[in-house]
């Protein structure tokens, strides 16, 4: 694979304003203090208010960044939890996307009609992100505290070192490569690879769909999903183990709504060669 570039902007298109976001480079989040301090509290708890998983489904979700960050909390952090990893674990993450894997599915699959806008406008968010507009949001100096009087600081600290995030991606490296969206990859040449794959950023920049690929579409979501909701069930007391495949599902559900940057990132260490689902990864830098 070629070595690590500035990763690609939001694609040319008349909805431009409505593609919140940028997608997320080729290399690491450096998460800020305050970043951690909204994604932590957002966790424990606002994706399960009804009201507010309304809003996350129009915005599909977060901005590209915040995606990535979402997960990549949850992982580092969570440190208890059902399973057979016990912890660092997306649990939050796959209940969310679940959710609008479904919904941007069903919107693909759908048929134009007076009630109904077009099927692809499903991959253009409607709102924007929770967490940008949170920290845009004015506040007292000196009154924020983390959840739960918990110690931001040291959590970034801990967040950044994208210690249980590279395991995932490496652990499941063999299976997620050849599924990365063509135009996210700086890998591939321009104008090739399965557009079937290509990310909604991408996708959205070619609209209008056929709708051969529109169905095409659906149907890889559809399946991402069926995957993640055993691993969303794996994660609870009496789930059933599951393999790479679906431990791969978290992955290529977040590379669809934000972008592949992060784990194109995490897997380019050019020493580093791919691992098959369930060999042994290094620690990256060593």
């Amino acid at each position: 694979m070629a070595g690590a570039r500035s990763g690609p902007g939001i694609p040319e298109t008349s909805d431009r304003d409505r593609l919140t976001g940028v997608l997320v480079p080729v290399g690491p989040l450096e998460l800020s203090v305050e970043e951690v301090r909204q994604l932590w509290s957002f966790i424990h708890g606002d994706i399960m208010d009804g009201s507010m998983r309304r809003l996350l489904r129009a915005s599909l979700g977060l901005c590209p960044r915040h995606t990535w960050a979402y997960a990549v909390v949850e992982v580092e952090l969570w440190q208890a939890g059902a399973g057979s990893r016990g912890g660092h674990q997306p649990f939050d993450v796959t209940i969310l996307y679940e959710d609008l894997l479904d919904h941007v599915a069903d919107g693909l699959g759908r048929k134009t009609s007076l009630l109904h806008r077009h099927p692809d406008e499903v991959l253009l968010p409607v709102g924007p992100c929770r967490i940008c507009q949170d920290m845009a949001s004015p506040s007292l100096p000196g009154l924020r505290m983390g959840y739960a009087n918990s110690n931001t600081e040291a959590l970034t600290v801990e967040a950044n070192t994208l210690v249980h995030t590279t395991t995932w991606c490496l652990e499941t490296v063999g299976l997620w490569r050849d599924r990365v969206c063509p135009a996210c990859d700086p890998g591939t040449a321009a104008g090739t690879g399965d557009p079937a794959l290509l990310c909604r950023f991408h996708l959205a920049g070619r609209r209008p769909l056929p709708e051969q690929l529109r169905h095409a579409v659906a149907s890889r979501l559809r399946e991402v999903r069926a995957r993640m909701r055993h691993l969303t069930e794996s994660m609870t007391d009496y789930g059933a183990p599951v393999g790479a495949e679906e431990n791969t599902s978290w992955i290529e559900a977040i590379g669809f709504f934000a972008g592949w940057g992060l784990p194109l990132y995490l897997a380019t260490d050019p020493e580093e060669a791919w691992l098959e689902p369930g060999s042994q990864p290094t620690e990256k830098g060593d």
